[in-house]
């Protein structure tokens, strides 16, 4: 019988995941948070069964508020779908546009059949920005 060959695979040792879809990237850019809060879906939950998405990559940071032209503190927490922290939160101070950028060797999981979600809570009174760039693959189980 032939090998299917549609679908790209990369060939895993056990505890990585083996990688059905090719690789995909998310940039976000917030506008002002209203109330000091912000809560966004990044990425759309996984549509095959007995799958989740894997994070290679964040980037994430403040920037100035379109209103006041201000940078002010605040966090940025990568979570599921459900709300369960995935990663974070990385708290950004106001001293001007801060950044901060990981990869990962092993990749992060999200929990399996949910999106990746952004939250972030910035100081009372202000309106802050922020941006996301996020990149991934989305993988099947029987691994992670």
């Amino acid at each position: 019988m032939a090998e299917d060959t549609s679908t790209p695979k990369m060939a895993g040792d056990g505890s990585m995941p083996i990688e059905r879809s090719a690789p995909w990237a998310v940039n976000f850019r917030s506008a002002d948070f209203i109330g000091g809060s912000l809560n966004v879906e990044l990425k759309a939950a996984p549509t095959r069964d007995n799958s989740a998405h894997y994070i290679t990559h964040i980037t994430m940071g403040t920037v100035a508020s379109a209103e006041y032209t201000i940078i002010c503190d605040c966090n940025l927490t990568i979570v599921d779908g459900g709300g369960s922290n995935a990663f974070g939160p990385v708290q950004f101070c106001n001293d001007g546009q801060t950044t901060f950028s990981k990869d990962f060797s092993n990749p992060l999981k999200i929990t399996d059949g949910r999106a990746i979600d952004l939250t972030g809570v910035a100081s009372s009174g202000y309106q802050p920005s922020c941006f996301v760039f996020i990149e991934g693959f989305t993988g099947d189980k029987p691994l992670g």
